[in-house]
């Protein structure tokens, strides 16, 4: 009996999307299945260049190896030639997705400006460029990071040159360009290792009105991010990493998320009435407040300046995720307003035999959050070192919280001080439901798909411990150890 193939009977725009949904490398591969397939990848409405899909990785190369063979110039010719005849053979009329995710920096930029003038002729969606995709960028010596040309963005300076070279020269066809609307469908956009100057954040905010969310990372140009105008359309705005950074301030109504991970620098977000998601991680790696500022902010060198910033907006929150090393708990506490609808609360910290902001740090701060927090739902505890073997937990009376259902701990090592620290959440967390621990480090915000596991970790005592928490920890509640070992 011959089956059917009731797919490949399906409308070519129906099979295009249904490619559309796995990546490149396998949505190129079904080329082979017979002639009804062999041109539908040309039509992709996503379009990710990821290098680990389009470089062939030798079974024989270490993990040093093959990120030393990322940078070199041979694999970056083959990629810059894989993503210029995929783009000629491309037959679509719209992108939503369209992402370089490689190395490259400001010597690749002829064929950057391009490939970003494709995306945007074919009405993108969302728009990565990720040009450090690999965890070894300190190998890229004496490089200089791609800068986006405001002409792509200008609109009174004009796109055609691009798309006229993407013909003449490279023998790529768009399609006819609304040159007023070039930005109309632009919704995300995600930039990591690509340079950006203040006038080019202000340019981009400024042309592209329908953008929803944006995502900055690495970007050291940036010093004081200024957007007055109202942006009407961003719900969600994340920075992470931009060493330079000075000032933000940022005016959209509508922002729900803002996410930040970086220098302690001064912060305004004006008028954000539907703001329930917040991440506040100046870090200490940075150093204090830069002494002006160009927000009309009064001056403060203060570790929890950041948290005074958001007070306004604390009773609105719903998720909040702190770096506890950034601030001390009796100033931080002592004006602050019940959080009544936050549910989800992230603490990171690291700890040290001279660090005063460790696990011990973060018990406290849990202390006064769950006083503050009647409605908590979820606990994510994210502990970046293994704490000192001498530490000791003295416990604190935490009154019973009835809302608190669900714990997560990373960064786990076993040690005595973080396996007390969980039974006392057992004790004050009555009604809790489910634990969920792991020895991966998850408490970066900013690299939350490469978390890492600690290199000192003692297997047994791990084990050893788990056993102890699974022994003490009540009847109801279910423990998952998220590791294999």
């Amino acid at each position: 009996m011959v089956l059917e193939d009731k797919i490949s009977g399906l409308p070519d725009d129906i099979l295009v999307t249904i490619l559309s949904l796995l990546t490149l490398k396998e949505a190129v591969a079904t080329s082979i299945i017979s002639r009804r397939w062999q041109y539908l990848w040309r039509s992709l409405y996503n379009l990710n260049f990821r290098y680990e899909e389009i470089l062939h990785r030798n079974d024989s190369y270490t993990e040093y190896n093959w990120y030393r063979k990322i940078y070199g110039a041979d694999y970056m010719h083959t990629y810059i030639q894989v993503v210029n005849q995929v783009l000629r053979l491309h037959k679509g009329l719209k992108l939503h997705e369209f992402g370089i995710h490689y190395p490259l920096d400001a010597s690749a930029g002829c064929y950057i400006d391009l490939w970003v003038a494709f995306a945007i002729a074919f009405r993108v969606s969302k728009l990565e460029l990720n040009f450090s995709p690999c965890p070894v960028s300190y190998w890229a010596f004496d490089t200089k990071n791609y800068s986006i040309p405001l002409t792509l963005f200008d609109r009174s300076k004009g796109i055609e040159p691009y798309l006229v070279q993407l013909d003449r020269v490279f023998s790529i066809r768009t399609p006819p360009l609304n040159v007023d609307n070039r930005f109309e469908c632009l919704k995300e956009l995600f930039l990591k290792s690509v340079e950006l100057t203040d006038q080019q954040f202000e340019t981009i905010l400024s042309s592209c009105t329908s953008l929803e969310r944006l995502r900055l990372l690495d970007s050291p140009g940036l010093e004081n991010i200024k957007h007055t105008v109202p942006h009407m359309k961003l719900n969600c705005l994340e920075i992470y990493h931009c060493s330079g950074l000075k000032n933000i301030g940022i005016f959209a109504p509508n922002l729900v998320s803002f996410k930040y991970l970086g220098p302690r620098t001064y912060i305004l977000v004006k008028d954000a009435k539907q703001l329930i998601n917040v991440c506040m991680c100046p870090s200490w790696r940075y150093g204090e407040y830069p002494i002006t500022n160009s927000l009309g902010l009064p001056y403060r060198q203060s570790k929890d300046f950041g948290f005074d910033l958001f007070a306004a907006y604390f009773p609105q929150l719903e998720y909040l995720m702190m770096d506890v090393r950034s601030y001390t708990v009796q100033k931080v506490f002592k004006k602050v307003p019940l959080f009544c609808n936050l549910k989800h609360l992230s603490l990171s910290t690291w700890n040290s035999s001279l660090d005063l902001f460790g696990i011990l740090h973060c018990y406290k701060m849990v202390n006064c959050f769950v006083k503050a927090s009647p409605f908590l739902h979820r606990l994510e505890l994210h502990f970046e070192l293994p704490p000192d073997k001498n530490q000791a937990l003295r416990r604190i009376s935490i009154s019973p919280h009835r809302y608190l259902k669900e714990v997560l701990v990373s960064g786990f090592f076993g040690n005595k001080i973080a396996v007390d620290f969980i039974i006392a959440v057992f004790d004050f967390a009555i009604e809790l439901e489910k634990i969920e621990i792991t020895t991966v480090y998850l408490g970066d915000p900013s690299n939350c798909f490469n978390s890492f596991r600690h290199s000192e970790i003692d297997l047994n005592l791990v084990r050893e411990s788990i056993q102890q928490l699974q022994e003490r920890m009540p009847a109801k509640v279910q423990l998952y150890f998220l590791d294999d070992l």
